[in-house]
């Protein structure tokens, strides 16, 4: 068959009901009251069985596979599906994956949706359409939301992380047609060999076990699913996979009641629909050691319905396992089956030879016809339990609106992330440090077919680091005799990933020696190395040598998300170990290990009354009338001091200033707005710094100065080197962005470009039009979208809203061309002109929110776990130009001779002025940035006193710090 594109979905938001964040953990004790059908529901299910004939009573109890994909109505899959529900009248479907020479194909969301209304179209009694939607729809349905395996979900400590798992999936099972959840699995793994339960249970502890499955299976319950509990009576105290031969539990009773049944009684407490049995030997309540549960009426009658009260459904696991098929031949594993309990019978390997042995079952009178009723009336009553008698066909069209939505998938995520568990730190390495310039290597082990193991924690880990390697090996595609580490000289820390499918037929947990050895190197080398663990916890034991060990318990894409997000801090980790691991750890185990939010920490009092000296110098100048007021902003090494004084104006009665108090930055935007977002453009290939001007904007070729305009160039705009003037006084007679753009372009060059400096606020008038042209954003949007959002500058923006302008200081009392005094709108007329959004000015914002900008540049590039620029962007916007003689970068200006700066700042440093009277200076060499926001140009812009204040306040930081050199 061939697999059709996924769709592109448009999601709709609509509110969900209350989600794990509010539910109260639920209950696992309380029998619930079984929810009866109504009088016309027992009425459909009364006619309709008695309207069966023999063979549609017989197709009731099947279940077979079918694969959610594009598929011809001429193709032979299609017609065999048709024959299944028309001829062999079918009654239940299984939603399955493929096999590939890549891996494993998932279904479809909506090729799956189509097929389950054909089949639902054409059948004469509605279809119970199942999944084994273990760790969420994405089990099956490539689209749908993921959760990881079991065993991570208990490692949370939270039931109700079950309960949303539950919900989730029972929603997104019931949009897309495939509401019979086949979960959870309620085995508890009391055996570390167990080969194909082990991560897939929520592990060890029987009343834990219990607790996590009864909070699932009220999860899909009471969200409009069917769940199963399975592998009844128990699978987890095995060392054979029931896919390959007959496992046996070897338990006696007592033992049995306390462990393995303790979780399927919560289940059936919990008001599970249906129970799967499993293909297990248990001579504790089935001498025949030859007769699975399965077709053993002793479990599936006797000790279910009898002793344990089920009255639901019950289905096999399927029948073409090797636990059942190695024994018997498909008739006679489906005539046992039925005659031991199982009302649904799954996936037999020979689907006509089974329906024949059932037929001849019921004719020869060994398959009573009351059994064979009993378990079609319970499958018919399941049916309309779900309300299918009613309604039985999806809503495509709500179906984009239902499934994998947004918050599902955040709800996944978090639990994810709960579920990791640290398990060793022996080095005291974790979290990492982004900020700081690292090499990591990421060796990625797959003890399984895998073309690209650890893809999504690279990619989760690849976006904070300045510098990543990674080496991969798996069984198939690139086995561990082809891999060569890399020299430990090559790097500082070591990442090992290493991956453990717990597979069907696959008969082992363990990692190949081979890969083993090369893990056992890379812990002999030298060099940290912190292994992650995607899978089987039992691993911990092949690697006595790791001293950092953390588990995740799960190898699907939202764990290794979370392991990513763990190993940076981004999430703190507190998950609890749900087994033992023998010689390495007890149940219960983990460390706790606190998030690194990344953010600036506020100071605490003693360093922030170190800075009084610079406090008195403020209080002067505000005294002197070099400006009314401001706030200070000093950031040292991650901690924050923001300190407010004055008032808005001189008048007396005029408010206080406070920290969030705004002003308008007047040319900081050029910095912190426009030369950041040329610097991500650039990054993204979009803008090249040393392409002419003319290549973004065509006009500019057409004005005066022909021969030099076509060598103007970026950078040139960048470094202030264009030839363009420092200022025109546009607003006087034009009025629009448009008409301001295409004066530039027709303005007289005044020198050679390259050949000096001119500050300009022309050239970025210019670099701002470039950005919109490049993006086909404004300059605001992209700001807002790219810079403050990100780093959470939530006041920060231009053109603020009218109701903010209380908060915002004045700036000039503009007596000659708006005649009125400037509160909220931009102080620059040019700018003003152009609607208040330009490549020059127009930013207001807060000093809290420019010290997140700052410390992202000191940081690298990263702030509060959000990347915008790399390091090496950075490095390459803040070296001094020799366009510029050295005293201007990208967009930045450095310290010079009786610079603004002070007395003090680093060669290394840089920084910006505001003609309103505002300014920063970052020093990375000392990780300080000072920032003063000031209204100096109140009442009039003829005030230039702040010229001797600005330095005077850098100077009284640093001495107040400490950082003052000695000899000066």
């Amino acid at each position: 068959m061939r697999k059709l594109n996924r769709w592109i979905l448009l999601l709709a938001l609509f509110t969900m009901a209350p989600t794990s964040r509010t539910q109260k953990s639920p209950r696992t004790t309380a029998a619930p009251t079984p929810a009866k059908l109504s009088a016309e529901a027992e009425r459909w299910v009364t006619q309709t069985l008695k309207k069966m004939s023999l063979d549609e009573k017989i197709g009731q109890v099947f279940a077979v596979w079918a694969y959610g994909s594009f598929m011809s109505t001429e193709s032979p899959e299609y017609k065999d599906l048709l024959r299944d529900v028309e001829e062999k009248h079918i009654g239940s479907f299984a939603i399955q994956t493929q096999g590939s020479p890549l891996g494993i194909e998932r279904s479809q969301v909506y090729p799956t949706a189509v097929l389950v209304n054909t089949l639902q179209s054409h059948a004469k009694v509605p279809l119970l359409v199942a999944a084994d939607f273990e760790r969420g729809t994405s089990m099956r349905v490539e689209e749908g939301s993921s959760f990881p395996h079991a065993m991570a979900i208990a490692a949370t400590g939270r039931p109700e992380d079950a309960y949303t798992m539950g919900k989730i999936t029972a929603l997104e099972g019931k949009a897309v047609g495939v509401p019979w959840i086949f979960a959870p699995d309620a085995d508890v793994n009391s055996n570390p060999e167990n080969p194909i339960i082990n991560t897939r249970s929520f592990g060890e502890d029987p009343a834990r076990v219990s607790e996590f499955v009864a909070a699932f299976v009220r999860g899909v319950e009471e969200n409009g699913g069917l769940a199963t509990a399975k592998h009844f009576p128990g699978h987890g105290d095995t060392n054979t996979d029931s896919h390959l031969d007959l496992p046996t539990v070897t338990n006696d009773r007592a033992h049995l009641d306390r462990v393995e049944l303790a979780p399927f009684r919560a289940a059936i407490a919990a008001g599970a629909s249906t129970i799967m049995t499993g293909h297990l030997a248990v001579p504790a309540l089935e001498p025949n050691l030859d007769l699975p549960a399965t077709m053993s009426p002793k479990i599936s009658t006797d000790l279910l319905r009898g002793e344990m009260g089920f009255k639901g459904l019950v289905v096999t696991d399927a029948l073409d396992m090797g636990g059942v098929t190695v024994r018997y031949p498909p008739g006679e594993v489906a005539v046992r089956s039925i005659l031991a309990g199982a009302d649904v019978l799954l996936v037999p390997p020979v689907l006509d030879a089974a329906l024949e042995a059932v037929r001849d079952a019921v004719a020869s009178g060994r398959i009573p016809m009351a059994r064979l009723d009993e378990a079609v009336t319970r499958v018919l009553t399941a049916k309309a339990k779900l309300g299918l008698n009613k309604s039985k066909l999806v809503d495509l069209d709500a179906l984009a609106k239902n499934f994998d939505r947004p918050e599902f998938d955040r709800a996944a995520q978090d639990i994810a992330d709960r579920g990791v568990t640290l398990l060793r730190d022996d080095q005291h390495i974790l979290p990492l440090d982004p900020t700081k310039a690292s090499r990591i290597l990421l060796v990625a082990v797959s003890g399984d077919n895998d073309p690209y193991p650890a893809g999504n924690l690279e990619n989760e880990i690849r976006w904070r680091l300045d510098s990543l390697a990674s080496v991969r090996m798996d069984t198939r595609f690139v086995r561990a005799d082809m891999v060569k580490l890399p020299s430990p000289d090559t790097y500082d820390v070591a990442i090992a990933a290493i991956f453990v499918r717990v597979a069907d037929r696959k008969g082992s947990i363990g990692l190949p020696d081979d890969q083993a050895a090369v893990v056992d190197r890379l812990l002999a080398a030298g060099k940290p190395v912190v292994v992650a663990c995607f899978g089987s916890p039992y691993l911990a034991q092949r690697f006595p040598a790791a001293k950092t060990w953390l588990a995740a318990f799960s190898t699907v894409d939202v764990a290794q998300r979370a392991v990513g997000r763990a190993l940076f801090g981004q999430v703190g980790v507190a998950g609890r170990l749900p087994v033992n691991i023998p010689g390495v750890a007890a149940l219960g185990a983990g460390l706790d290990l606190d998030a690194n939010p990344m953010e600036l920490r506020e100071a605490d009092e003693k360093t922030e009354n170190k800075l009084q000296p610079a406090y008195d110098v403020l209080v002067r100048a505000v005294a002197d009338h070099a400006f009314p007021g401001g706030v200070l902003a000093v950031g040292y090494r991650n901690e924050l001091i923001v300190h407010e004084f004055g008032r808005q104006t001189y008048d007396a009665k005029s408010p206080a200033i406070t920290t969030e108090t705004m002003y308008d930055a007047a040319s900081l935007t050029k910095p912190i707005v426009t030369a950041t977002l040329v610097a991500m453009q650039v990054e993204a290939g979009r803008i090249a710094l040393d392409l002419p001007v003319a290549r973004y904007i065509p006009e500019w070729n057409s004005g005066p100065n022909p021969d030099w305009r076509k060598t103007v160039t970026i950078r040139n705009l960048l470094t202030h080197s264009s030839g363009l003037p420092a200022h025109e006084d546009y607003f006087l007679t034009l009025h629009s962005k448009r008409e301001i753009v295409a004066a530039i372009c027709k303005q007289t060059l005044e020198y050679v470009p390259g050949a000096k400096t001119v500050y300009s606020d022309l050239g970025f008038i210019l670099l701002g039009e470039i950005l919109e042209r490049a993006t086909g954003k404004t300059i605001d949007q992209l700001a807002r979208e790219r810079i403050f959002a990100p780093l959470g500058m939530t006041a920060t923006t231009f053109n603020p809203a009218k109701s903010l302008a209380a908060g915002i200081a004045p700036t000039e009392n503009d007596a000659t061309f708006r005649k009125r005094l400037l509160q909220g709108e931009v102080h620059d007329e040019n700018a003003f002109a152009m609607g208040g959004v330009a490549g020059h000015a127009g930013m207001f914002t807060t000093a809290s929110d420019l010290a997140a900008f700052c410390q992202m540049l000191l940081n690298g590039g990263l702030y509060a776990h959000q990347r915008l620029i790399t390091r090496a962007t950075i490095s390459q916007f803040l070296a001094p130009q020799p366009l510029a003689a050295g005293t201007r970068t990208l967009g930045w200006m450095t310290p010079t001779p009786n610079s603004s700066s002070g007395r003090y700042f680093s060669a290394h440093s840089y920084g910006h002025l505001g003609f309103t009277g505002t300014s920063i200076w970052i020093d990375p060499d000392r990780q300080l940035f000072v920032i003063l926001l000031t209204n100096r140009v109140y009442p009039t812009r003829d005030n230039d006193k702040i010229a001797a204040a600005r330095p005077a306040v850098h100077d009284a930081v640093i001495e107040a710090l400490g950082l003052a050199p000695a000899d000066r």
